[in-house]
């Protein structure tokens, strides 16, 4: 399931506001009369911005042990050991793997990789045995702005790489992504995926950043409306536990 869900290059916008200096009399100019007044005003004091909270991965794992699926189980979270050895894994995985188009291998790692280098990250997950279906949700916090504002709009990547093939010892599968619509600051797709065989995997991935938290829901195992409105409630339910 690792493979499954995009935690790594998230949303931060930055907002920078320029101003010139005031107007400042001559040194040699008389100051007007409303300038001695003014002088006695005190500046407002400015509203001071919150710092996000630095969570560690033991943190970002109790958020996610509180969050359900849609049959109200709770998720497992996955221990930290198991998903680094995983994400080992994984990484060794995809330096085989040949994509086109080529400039679509980022895109193609950075949804199988989460980028966790200096990062807290945590991963809950959760299967209907009945069904097959599967729900993941990733947190991941202490990434740099720079990362960050990578997904500040990825409308632009998903449509260049709509359609990628990746090869991996002489097998090619072809995949295919669809955005979904979501709400603000939210961006959501699903991820088709054609075998070899003709066999057709499909999943849908919902992300957003929600005070220097990126979130990301997957879930497989269902049509593409029913499987985002899924991953839109436990984006909502995690976001509401990130203070």
């Amino acid at each position: 399931m690792l493979g499954y869900f995009a935690a790594t290059t998230m949303l931060a916008l930055s907002a920078t506001a320029c101003g010139g200096p005031a107007n400042t009399p001559a040194v040699n100019s008389p100051a007007p009369e409303s300038s001695v007044a003014a002088s006695t005003v005190p500046a407002a004091t400015p509203t001071p911005t919150a710092t996000p909270k630095a969570y560690t991965s033991e943190e970002l794992a109790v958020i996610v042990r509180q969050l359900r699926d849609s049959a109200d189980r709770r998720l497992t979270a996955v221990p930290g050991a198991e998903l680094e050895a995983s994400l080992e894994q994984a990484k060794a995985m995809m330096n085989s793997v040949q994509v086109e188009p080529a400039e679509c291998k980022e895109l193609a790692a950075s949804s199988t990789l989460p980028t966790v280098d200096g990062a807290a990250m945590a991963t809950g997950l959760s299967t209907d045995a009945g069904t097959g279906s599967v729900t993941a949700v990733s947190l991941l916090a202490g990434l740099d702005k720079a990362a960050l504002e990578k997904v500040a709009d990825p409308s632009a990547q998903l449509e260049k790489c709509s359609q990628m093939t990746m090869t991996a010892e002489g097998v090619v599968v072809v995949v295919t992504l669809t955005p979904l619509d979501g709400a603000a600051g939210t961006t959501a797709y699903r991820t088709d995926s054609q075998l070899p065989d003709g066999q057709v995997r499909s999943i849908v991935t919902a992300q957003a950043v929600h005070h220097g938290v990126v979130i990301t829901a997957v879930t497989s195992g269902e049509d593409a409306e029913a499987g985002a409105s899924r991953a839109a409630a436990l984006l909502e339910s995690a976001g509401a536990l990130i203070k």
